[in-house]
């Protein structure tokens, strides 16, 4: 026998480094702070803000890639102290620690305009009320090249040029154009909503993008940036008692989002994002929103700082709280208030008001024209009806259950329908009261399951999954259940792919063509993605502003498309290519077109429209799975359920 034995590797002796001062430390410890342009945007804002300005003007090039410009009337900075000011932990905010305990300013770290300057080319122009002139002074890599006094205005002109010019590595990391200004601009906007009192001015390679005056009005920055339709829709909140106050606007469902990236949140006059805050608002909108959709709201929240930890985050976004429960029971409670008065109470009013006219001239009409539910209007004018217990119920189901004469129910006219293509089997459909009845109600029997048959369209009361018989691929007989969105999702995805990719285009133009208002950063991803989107069958025209006129979309969309799908599209796919560019997130907008337009889970659905989703599924190159990789159909055979019910071993 040959034993093998493995030779020992002899061990390096590893010599210990000495401890040094890492060269260039400024630069790598910048991009804590700065790593896009966006940030070096929210860093200056912030810095205006605390200066006291009225009016704050942005200017960018290239997406920030060439200048950021941010001019404001604040306070200013004195000569003697801006070059002090670019030094790292300077600050006139805070001198010690114990100061972020009554912490009343945005910025309060001092490393902003030091990380800033590390990777730039910082020009900076300032004078104080009290001097005749001010001050100039050139930065290049953290280094003072130039200074001298000059004639300006009092406040602040700061231009930032050629950012990471002189880190290439960390230059290359930056994403095209059009993803870079989306987060500037969702920057500035977030901004204009938490400062409504201060006049925004936004350009972008010397187009006018955002301008908001200063009327401390929120509802009318709401309208500058989102539109009148959203502002409209929106209500006044404001609460104040117990060391809290909450004040700003709250959306109806109309303008549910599909995502919480949308809303803003304001904590003590700083956009945070915080997990804890956003769960309590979302669970005080229960009952009023869809499945899958998040409130739209734009709120304040103002409470002592020394219970808060702003310090949590490097670019100061998160937050913490000392007395999480405390704070989360408290927005809830003041929200759900809120949303049960204005969302609840009012809008069954509302809408109950709005059938009453819709059916105002119901006396005139056929009385088999509307199905009137008594129940239903009894609950909207604000009775309740009555409340039956277990035993009623089932004595009432049970008599249901007596066998009927066929003679004693009206019946309608029996339609056959001829659903094959070349087999030659026909079904009559009777589609009389007797069978709904007959299929409708459960069978009640003491010590029984509650059973009733299924549709005659095989679609299960859930209106989600759909029976059918057939025959595998393997010739084996059973029955398949099919997910009826995720069906749907596939032949979307396909479709709308195929549709990307061919030169043959199916688009159904509109009569009468839409006006589309979108907010600032959606109007940079329409305007840098136009022809892009024009491939997935959706004719985009910039009219004016932040205005868009829609002519044709895609034939699947219908002939008079909803403006409200319309909008919520054109919002989550500005969200999803805001980390990207279009060619490298179109899988993930197929996915996203192809579930907003796919039949959902709840949908009822005739025989007719079941029909052509399986002829359609079964065309897909994919037909087992849906556009995220969920099965559509899933088969059991009738061997499984022989050995199930033991009729076979």
């Amino acid at each position: 026998m040959i034993i093998y034995t493995r030779k020992k590797k002899k061990r390096k002796n590893l010599s210990r480094r000495n401890i040094k001062k890492i060269i260039d430390a400024e630069k790598i410890a910048a991009g804590e702070v700065v790593d896009r342009p966006a940030n070096i945007v929210k860093e200056l804002l912030e810095n205006s803000i605390d200066a006291g300005a009225k009016e704050i003007r942005i200017i960018i090039k290239k997406a920030g890639k060439n200048l950021i410009q941010i001019i404001d009337d604040g306070y200013g900075i004195p000569s003697d102290e801006i070059l002090i000011a670019f030094e790292r932990y300077t600050s006139s905010k805070i001198v010690k620690i114990e100061d972020l305990e009554k912490l009343s300013t945005l910025g309060f770290r001092g490393e902003a305009l030091a990380s800033i300057a590390a990777v730039s080319q910082v020009e900076i122009t300032s004078k104080v009320k009290e001097n005749e002139r001010g001050v100039n002074i050139i930065i290049e890599a953290g280094e003072c090249v130039e200074k001298k006094e000059i004639f300006c205005p009092t406040g602040t002109n700061i231009k930032v040029k050629n950012i990471f010019f002189n880190i290439p590595a960390r230059k290359k990391f930056l994403k095209q154009d059009p993803t870079e200004l989306g987060h500037i601009t969702d920057i500035i906007q977030r901004y204009s909503l938490a400062y409504p009192q201060i006049h925004f001015i936004y350009n972008h390679n010397e187009l006018n993008i955002l301008n908001c005056p200063g009327s401390n009005d929120l509802i009318t920055t709401v309208f500058h940036i989102y539109g009148k339709k959203v502002a409209n829709l929106m209500e006044l909140i404001n609460y104040e008692g117990d060391n809290i106050k909450l004040h700003g606007l709250l959306g109806h469902s109309e303008v549910s989002k599909n995502n919480r990236t949308q809303s803003s949140l304001f904590l003590n006059k700083r956009y945070v994002i915080s997990d804890l805050l956003f769960r309590a608002i979302q669970e005080a909108y229960k009952g009023t929103l869809m499945i899958g959709k998040f409130p739209f709201f734009i709120l304040h929240l103002e409470i002592d700082p020394s219970v808060i930890d702003f310090n949590v985050h490097p670019k100061k976004l998160q937050i913490r709280f000392e007395n999480e429960e405390y704070v989360y029971n408290k927005v809830y409670n003041i929200v759900r208030m809120f949303v049960e008065e204005k969302f609840i109470e009012k809008e069954i009013i509302h809408t109950y008001s709005d059938l009453s006219e819709f059916s105002q001239n119901e006396k005139d009409l056929d009385d088999n024209a509307f199905y009137k539910d008594s129940e239903s209007i009894s609950i909207a004018k604000g009775k309740h009806p009555k409340v039956i217990n277990d035993e009623e119920v089932n004595k009432r189901e049970i008599e249901q259950v007596k066998p009927l004469s066929l003679e004693e129910l009206p019946t309608e006219k029996t339609i056959q329908l001829n659903l094959s293509d070349n087999d030659n089997i026909s079904e009559r459909i009777d589609k009389s009261s007797a069978e709904s009845f007959l299929r409708g109600d459960y069978i009640v029997i003491k010590n029984f399951p509650k059973l009733r048959l299924i549709s005659q369209t095989g679609q299960l009361s859930n209106k989600t999954y759909i029976v059918l018989e057939g025959i595998n691929e393997n010739g084996e007989e059973g029955f398949f259940i099919l997910d009826q969105h995720a069906a749907s999702e596939r032949v979307n995805k396909e479709y709308f792919f195929n549709y990307y990719q061919n030169s043959k285009k199916e688009k159904q133009n509109l009569i009468n063509p839409l006006k589309i208002e979108v907010s600032p950063s959606e109007r940079f991803f329409l305007q840098a993605n136009l022809k892009e989107i024009c491939r997935l069958g959706f004719d985009f025209e910039h009219f004016r502003g932040n205005t868009f006129v829609l002519r044709a979309v895609p034939a699947i969309m219908g002939k008079v498309p909803n403006i409200k799908i319309i909008t919520e599209i054109i919002s989550d796919i500005s969200e999803i290519g805001k980390e990207a560019s279009f060619t490298e997130k179109l899988d993930e907008i197929i996915n996203f077109l192809a579930c907003h337009k796919s039949i959902r889970g709840g949908d009822d659905l005739s025989l007719k429209s079941i029909r052509k989703l399986i002829v359609d599924l079964g065309n897909c190159k994919d037909s087992f799975h849906c556009a995220h990789g969920r099965p559509t159909l899933k088969f059991f055979s009738f061997k499984e359920l022989d050995k199930l019910f033991k009729r076979r071993i």
